[in-house]
């Protein structure tokens, strides 16, 4: 709903950071965004980050593989 709001730089980082988590740790990429996202030794702002990152891939996460490879 707020992508709308959003930067076409932030949103296009966003994209290449949750593609890196998820061939990096495949379907557990959004429970290591959840975890850093309530990890609280980092700052605030880190955590609403991770947080923002955690709910794009929670959003990927039922696409085809194929289609995070592509885009």
């Amino acid at each position: 709903m707020f992508g709308f709001f959003e930067s076409n730089y932030r949103r296009a980082k966003d994209a290449r950071e949750v593609k890196l988590y998820f061939s990096k740790y495949g379907e557990r990429a959004v429970d290591i965004l959840v975890e850093r996202a309530s990890d609280s030794g980092l700052s605030r702002r880190d955590r609403r980050h991770w947080r923002r990152l955690a709910r794009k891939a929670r959003r990927r996460q039922g696409e085809p593989v194929s289609q995070l490879n592509m885009s």
